[in-house]
C-alpha cells in the first residue's frame, strides 16, 4: 500500500482542521485528501457517493475503511502516530477508541459551531452572499491611550 485517499466532510470545521493537521504530519504512506461528495470524490469513487456522513479511507489497493477504522488508518499512516493506532486497535482499547471516535463524529458539526471553526469554503460562501464578517461592523480601533 502506497497511498490512502481520505474522504472527509469539507463543510465541517473540525474535519477541515483535522485534515490540515494530518497534512502537516510526516507520513509513512502518501495521503490524498478529498472532500467527500465533491466532483473529484464522485469521479474517483462513484460507489462511495454517500460517504460524506462519516470519515472514509480508501487505499490504492481498493480497501475501504469507515468510521473508527478510518480514524485508526489515518493515525496508522502518520509516522508519529502509528504506534498509537496499533494500541487503540488492541482488544483492550478498541471499545474505548470506538466510543471516542463515534462521539467526536456524531458531534463534529456542533463542536465546529461551538469552537467557531468554519471551513474556508463556508466563509467564502458567506462573503459571496453579502454577509459581512462580524469585525466589519465594529467601530474603528482607537489610538492607544485615547479616551472616549
Amino acid at each position: 500500500m502506497n497511498k490512502l485517499y481520505v474522504l472527509y466532510d469539507g463543510t465541517c470545521g473540525v474535519c477541515v482542521r483535522a485534515r490540515c493537521w494530518m497534512g502537516r504530519q510526516p507520513a509513512l504512506v502518501d495521503l490524498e485528501f478529498v472532500s467527500a461528495g465533491s466532483p473529484v470524490a464522485r469521479m474517483l469513487f462513484p460507489e462511495l457517493a454517500s460517504a460524506s456522513e462519516e470519515l472514509t479511507v480508501v487505499s490504492d489497493e481498493g480497501e475501504v475503511w469507515r468510521g473508527t477504522s478510518a480514524w485508526l488508518m489515518c493515525l496508522w499512516a502518520l509516522t508519529e502516530f502509528r504506534e498509537l493506532s496499533d494500541r487503540l486497535s488492541s482488544p483492550t482499547l478498541a471499545p474505548f477508541a470506538r466510543q471516542a471516535f463515534e462521539l467526536l463524529s456524531k458531534n463534529r458539526k456542533r463542536l465546529s459551531e461551538w469552537l467557531h471553526l468554519m471551513p474556508e469554503e463556508a466563509v467564502a460562501d458567506r462573503l459571496r452572499s453579502g454577509g459581512s464578517p462580524a469585525c466589519a461592523a465594529a467601530a474603528p480601533p482607537r489610538a492607544f491611550g485615547a479616551t472616549a
